[in-house]
């Protein structure tokens, strides 16, 4: 007897592990909003319970043995009974520090929680076959399961056909919501041809959004939400979850890495496509520049390279709006080409002189474990801000190339 075993989902698998050295308890999902799930594992009301890591590893055996959500709620429930998190239950939000009514644990609450990360996790997984494809079949198409319980707006997108990189796909990404079922098919351009002669009624131009402003209850923030996706699903689960393991294979990557590797890597990022939608819609990290070793000392560790995070780059477009994608990939030789590297308490600065007299100011604050400097601000400043600078006392020039 021949004894079948599935295969192993090895994308949606790479996609979780991301997301799951980085357990974060939380009392409500809009704790943590959109894409910031991509690169952790979180559960409402799981904070002050010991219960993620149960959780979590239980959901990784499901998805490499391929388990169902009955088996999943079944084997859990007896660990999470025994640690409390069980039934309603009285417990406190950190932000009132009053005492509210929960549900915490239930069958039906652990199925949600496997179908929510097992359709987050493959998304991920299709997302790189569709980076890794994208040449060959460079358009993407939007399937519903077709029945009675398929969203009106989500009906109104089956067979949409738009390529990879188009921008509808950064909201318009499956799932769109909680229990969203729908999902998006590759496609080359005989693929295309052929489903128009089968009769299938593919469209091209996507429905313009209507839109429904949406109050996070637990920050105040509104934030505007296209009617059709739920709350906290307006972005691209599968993108941020495959560029999210990017980030962090680069990231391990670099550690051993011969510096030219590194080089290569970072010059590959800051080309790619990926860092145009960075650069308008910022997500995850980017690196930015590789740190030659000749310089790394002046930094003050054995830095490899520099990233910016998006956080970091919401603030630079504010203040720095006039700054162009030309400017940010500029940086890729200001590791590698530094005028000088100073240090005050806090950071350190690298500035570089550029032909028209201005100079490219980068402030960096250095991780030495994992041999990352993270750009927290970048500019340019005039001749009479660097003499300011070097004149001021809390600095130490560490490099000087002046000179040269």
């Amino acid at each position: 007897m021949v004894d079948l075993k599935p295969i192993q989902p090895t994308e949606a698998i790479r996609a979780f592990e991301a997301r799951k050295p980085e357990l974060r308890g939380a009392y409500s999902y809009l704790d943590f909003w959109q894409d910031e799930h991509a690169t952790m594992f979180t559960v409402a009301k799981s904070a002050g319970f010991d219960i993620l890591n149960d959780i979590s590893e239980a959901f990784e055996r499901a998805l490499k043995e391929g388990k169902t959500p009955q088996w999943f709620a079944r084997n859990l429930q007896p660990v999470l009974q025994a640690k409390g998190w069980w039934g309603k239950k009285m417990v406190e939000d950190p932000d009132t520090g009053e005492m509210v009514p929960a549900q915490l644990g239930s069958a039906r609450r652990l199925e949600r929680i496997f179908d929510t990360n097992m359709r987050v996790s493959y998304a991920a997984g299709h997302w790189a076959a569709f980076e890794q494809n994208k040449r060959g079949r460079p358009f993407l198409r939007y399937v519903t399961m077709r029945d009675d319980h398929v969203r009106p707006q989500h009906a109104r997108r089956h067979n949409l056909v738009l390529p990879v990189d188009h921008p509808y796909w950064n909201e318009w990404a499956p799932p769109c919501g909680w229990g969203c079922r729908c999902t998006l098919q590759s496609l080359s351009q005989r693929d295309i041809d052929r489903l128009i002669a089968e009769g299938e009624n593919l469209f091209f131009e996507p429905p313009e959004n209507t839109w429904r402003n949406f109050t996070n209850r637990r920050t105040g923030e509104i934030t505007r939400v296209p009617d059709g996706i739920d709350p906290g699903w307006a972005y691209n689960p599968g993108r941020a979850g495959y560029e999210a393991r990017v980030a962090q294979a680069f990231a391990e990557k670099i550690a051993d890495a011969k510096p030219e590797f590194v080089a290569a890597g970072v010059e590959e990022r800051i080309a790619s496509s990926a860092f145009e939608r960075f650069f308008v819609d910022p997500r995850g990290s980017m690196p930015v520049a590789a740190i030659a070793e000749t310089f790394a000392p002046a930094i003050g560790a054995d830095v490899r390279a520099a990233i910016i995070e998006a956080d970091a780059m919401v603030r630079q477009r504010q203040r720095f709006p006039d700054l162009t994608i030309q400017d940010y990939r500029s940086l890729l030789s200001i590791g590698t080409d530094p005028t000088l590297i100073l240090q005050d308490p806090e950071r350190s600065f690298i500035l570089q002189q550029v032909a028209d007299g201005r100079w490219r100011y980068v402030a960096l604050q250095v991780n030495p474990k994992t041999r990352i400097a993270f750009v927290t601000s970048f500019h340019y400043v005039r001749e009479e801000t660097v003499q300011r600078i070097l004149k001021n006392e809390a600095v130490r020039i560490l490099l000087d190339r002046r000179n040269r």
